[in-house]
């Protein structure tokens, strides 16, 4: 699976002018993705983990991330620092919300005060607001 090729193909669904035809090809797209998502393939998950700090790549792993259940293990860690990361209060929950559904509920927020300390997560002041997300979240 060529993680990037299909990342280039979803930018250029995104950009095209009828909304509409777009929603659909990327519904198309993200449903053909994760049903075949690596598991255990080291190279797309490593080619995910750098996907999570790109600013315009992430939208894309969570966007493909709602679909998979569950998220393999191997990003939980990436997952919930990219959501203490994340700067709007509002798109955080994206990046926590597949973590909370596979983990569950107290495991996420075990590894939330693992990386409270981190200087960039207190900058932004992550952890309030990532915690905001956890117990509104369904599993």
């Amino acid at each position: 699976m060529n993680l990037e090729a299909h990342y280039e193909e979803y930018t250029q669904i995104k950009s095209l002018k009828d909304k509409n035809q777009s929603h659909q090809l990327v519904r198309k797209l993200i449903g053909k993705i994760s049903s075949n998502f690596p598991k255990d393939n080291s190279y797309s998950l490593a080619w995910f983990t750098a996907a999570l700090i790109d600013s315009e790549k992430k939208w894309f792993v969570v966007k493909l991330l709602e679909k998979v259940n569950p998220v393999p293990k191997s990003l939980f860690d990436d997952l919930v620092l990219a959501a203490l990361m994340e700067h709007d209060p509002s798109f955080n929950r994206w990046f926590i919300e597949p973590c909370i559904k596979s983990f569950g509920k107290e495991q996420v927020t075990a590894k939330i005060m693992q990386f409270a300390s981190h200087p960039q997560v207190v900058e932004n002041q992550g952890v309030n607001k990532v915690m905001y997300w956890v117990p509104r979240t369904a599993l």
